[in-house]
């Protein structure tokens, strides 16, 4: 079975159409630099993720989880926004090296009313099979203060004949980046590969050490403590895990995870998911 992953950096938000109701095209973005005067940050969706579920007792359970709000400091409270219709996508494929349909065989499409003053949100899920709703039902989110405290809301109604658990807030940015050293390398292969007389490259191009103090170039036996890679590669680009810094540490997200029964999407055996977000227009 291909359940495929989709991390969004780029174009994440698209049209959407309903009876009686316009919504508007929207640019996506990545972690950082989503915040437009367009676009608020409830509506900068930043990942994607798919997989089976790990928990022995529910492997034939799909979890798709979606990412919104990124880098909320620890001490904020972020919410879904109310004009906004926060979707997965599930698109049925009957072999893992077929063609994605792009098909919304099924459509779980999260709404959300404002928060109260403990800062919970009413949020309705309903589901679509094939364009046709199923049925909806209206849970809870988990309040900034309970998720912090790991005391986690999971709404487990069924809905439409579909047995499903999902969970609404914010939970610890797991995303890892190292920008610092990111933005040093692509500035050298930069300069190495487009830079000189007439764009044609730098050779004397430079980069700095590692944050370590490993040198650009490692010898040819390696690095004392290090294991020579197998391709003879010595090429020391990025900072080793020790040391490389993250940008998103201490930041939070908000999330929007759900489990549904593999059986119950009628098989597949294949399912490509994608997330969207639409607002009203």
């Amino acid at each position: 079975m291909r359940i495929k992953t989709l991390v969004i950096p780029g174009t994440a938000l698209v049209a959407a159409l309903a009876v009686g109701i316009t919504l508007q095209v929207g640019e996506a973005a990545d972690h950082r630099d989503g915040d437009t005067d367009l676009k608020s940050r409830a509506l900068n969706l930043t990942d994607h993720f798919a997989f089976k579920s790990p928990n022995p007792a529910a492997t034939d359970e799909l979890a798709l989880i979606m990412y919104f709000n990124p880098g909320s400091l620890a001490s904020r409270q972020d919410f879904m926004a109310t004009n906004a219709r926060y979707e997965f996508h599930v698109s049925k494929v009957a072999n893992k090296l077929d063609a994605p349909t792009t098909k919304d065989d099924y459509v779980f499409r999260f709404e959300a009313q404002a928060p109260d003053a403990t800062g919970v949100q009413k949020v309705t899920l309903t589901i679509l099979k094939d364009g046709m709703e199923l049925g909806s039902h209206e849970g809870l989110s988990t309040s900034f203060a309970d998720s912090k405290a790991n005391n986690i809301h999971t709404n487990t109604d069924p809905i439409g004949g579909m047995t499903v658990k999902w969970f609404v807030g914010m939970r610890a940015e797991s995303f890892h980046f190292d920008d610092t050293r990111f933005f040093q390398v692509r500035a050298y292969l930069a300069d190495r590969l487009f830079g000189g007389t007439g764009g044609n490259g730098n050779a004397g191009a430079t980069l700095a050490d590692n944050c370590r103090g490993d040198k650009f170039l490692l010898p040819a036996l390696g690095m004392p403590g290090e294991v020579q890679p197998s391709d003879g590669d010595v090429v020391n680009l990025f900072n080793p895990p020790s040391c490389a810094s993250d940008f998103t540490h201490g930041h939070n997200i908000t999330a929007i995870a759900l489990n549904v029964k593999i059986p119950e999407l009628g098989g597949g055996p294949v399912f490509d998911t994608w997330s969207t977000i639409s607002i009203l227009q």
